[in-house]
């Protein structure tokens, strides 16, 4: 009897891991055509017969009621009477410029950085095709906010600029890129609440590529990984402190206690020192604040760009008092760092929240998962 219930309970786990297998779900789509979204809430993808209508909102910090939409067709179709006062973006796109360098990441996940000739922050890249793409002058630089070059993006005449926006001031430059004639699309990945609600913006870079199955497919493996790990760590009992960043000009910015980097803390098992603020944008610190409550943290991580336990005391002696220091338990995400300042965790880490969430619980947790090396985060030692 003991044996058919072993060969029945290994039957129905065998049977689970099929119907997880993440090659076999996909987004649904509505009556109405719309894609839903599993984990994102900064865009839409609605469906029509011939062309695709994306939906982003709110796409900058403190944004309301802000709507931007973009009618994407495959090349060689008819624009419909109901678009002719539309800008349409002809898909697949083959020629892009990325304004900033977190979508290198997007566009390395599709297969399609080889359709990149422009980049903001060519100084800061990591992804080695990319970089060699700038070195042979395939890739230009083209400014950054107010020093846009818009000459040069003229010349290099992209299907599509991906751009981004802190504030609002982004619509000036949407507006004169407008005034030229160029696609420009608004992304709004970082103002997501979750680490795999970023993520799930493949499937609208996916889009201007043709790629939405592809995409679809990415991001399942990449939630079906994160959720593995998460669901692990779970169980354990004791959660350790954790302590992040570095001050600023005598000031300690903060990630908000409801921010993506908080949420990686709690899902790999670890006690956010300030997780019960309820921002999810960064927030200024007093640097008293900050030692009192570090006084009780086991771990420091995301210390700005310090590669050295010297380098870090060279910035204030009083960090030798804190436990995290005495201890050796300082973790930094710059093991992928270039020079120049590029760190390829605001790169494909930005893709790949299932990496970073596993290095966290080998800190947190060392054994827990596995052995392996880090993906994005060293030891300062």
């Amino acid at each position: 009897m003991l044996h058919r219930i072993v060969i029945f309970l290994l039957s129905l786990s065998c049977l689970c891991s099929c119907l997880s297998d993440p090659s076999r779900k996909r987004s649904s789509v509505d009556k109405s055509g719309i894609v839903r979204n599993m984990e994102a809430s900064g865009f839409t993808i609605h469906q029509k017969n011939s062309w695709q209508k994306l939906t982003v909102a709110n796409p900058w910090q403190k944004s309301t009621d802000n709507i931007f939409q973009y009618y994407l067709m495959k090349r060689g179709e008819k624009i419909p009477d109901e678009l002719k006062e539309q800008q349409v973006i002809f898909t697949p796109v083959k020629r892009v410029i990325c304004l900033s360098t977190t979508h290198i990441g997007f566009l390395d996940a599709l297969g399609e950085v080889s359709s990149i000739v422009g980049l903001s922050g060519t100084n800061y890249l990591t992804n080695p095709e990319v970089r060699k793409g700038v070195s042979e002058n395939h890739i230009r630089e083209v400014g950054y906010e107010q020093g846009l070059n818009y000459e040069m993006i003229l010349q290099l005449k992209p299907d599509v600029v991906f751009a981004y926006g802190v504030g609002a001031e982004i619509n000036t430059q949407i507006n004169k890129l407008h005034d030229l004639g160029i696609p420009v699309v608004l992304v709004g990945e970082y103002l997501e609440q979750s680490p795999l609600a970023k993520t799930e913006w493949l499937k609208f870079f996916g889009a201007f590529f043709g790629k939405e199955a592809v995409a679809d497919t990415i991001f399942e493996k990449i939630k079906f990984r994160y959720q593995t790990i998460k669901s692990i760590v779970a169980k354990v009992q004791e959660r350790p402190s954790v302590l992040t960043g570095l001050p600023f000009k005598d000031t300690w910015w903060i990630a908000g206690g409801q921010s993506n980097l908080a949420m990686l803390i709690e899902d790999a098992g670890g006690k956010f020192l300030w997780r019960a603020n309820r921002s999810k944008e960064a927030f200024p610190v007093s640097l008293e604040e900050v030692f009192l409550r570090a006084a009780n943290a086991n771990f420091w991580i995301n210390c700005g760009s310090v590669n050295s336990k010297s380098e870090l005391l060279a910035f204030d002696s009083r960090y030798s008092d804190l436990p995290a220091v005495k201890n050796q338990q300082i973790y930094n995400n710059n093991l992928r760092a270039v020079p120049g300042g590029g760190n390829d965790y605001w790169e494909s880490g930005v893709v790949h929240p299932d990496l970073v969430l596993a290095d966290l619980v080998k800190i947190f947790h060392p054994g827990l998962i596995d052995n392996k090396d880090f993906s994005y985060y060293k030891k300062i030692e």
